[in-house]
């Protein structure tokens, strides 16, 4: 019976956490709602302010361009704190032309306007925290898995 008692005590502890876990998630994917939503508006006033040719599809770069590396990345890491036992880090590159690192802003032009950077800057805070959203739902896996692994464990006593 003690056996029981403790898986029990396991099982209401993990179902706590993951409670937690989908409050944590459920209030990221709002922000990020909220500031890809705030990007959007900034880039339809950019080109509503600067006119359709400023900001348009003509300045990103194609195929024929010269060729650049991505200023983010994602990567997983290893980490004993976590349920899952490993995480997902956004790795951000500095700006290094001659390492083939571009500002992306500057295919519009080197002086963009402050409402197109603010749109950027949006963007990015969004992608930190959809990295981060991503780790919570690892997170909430890794307990749904606990959980029934601890319920199989309580239906052998």
């Amino acid at each position: 019976m003690k056996a029981i008692e403790e898986i029990n005590i396991l099982l209401d502890a993990l179902y706590l956490e993951l409670l937690y876990l989908i409050e944590q998630q459920t209030q990221c994917r709002v922000n990020v709602e909220r500031l890809t939503k705030a990007g959007q508006l900034l880039l339809a006033k950019t080109r509503y302010v600067q006119g359709m040719q400023t900001v348009s599809v003509a300045q990103l770069p194609t195929e024929n361009s010269e060729n650049f590396r991505a200023l983010c990345r994602v990567v997983e890491k290893n980490d004993e704190k976590a349920v899952s036992g490993c995480i997902i880090q956004l790795i951000r590159s500095a700006v290094e032309k001659s390492d083939g690192y571009y500002e992306p802003l500057h295919f519009f032009n080197i002086l963009a306007p402050s409402s197109l950077r603010n749109a950027a800057e949006q963007y990015k805070k969004s992608i930190t925290l959809l990295v981060e959203s991503a780790n919570i739902q690892r997170e909430m896996l890794a307990v749904m898995e606990n959980i029934e692994n601890l319920k199989v464990l309580k239906k052998k006593f």
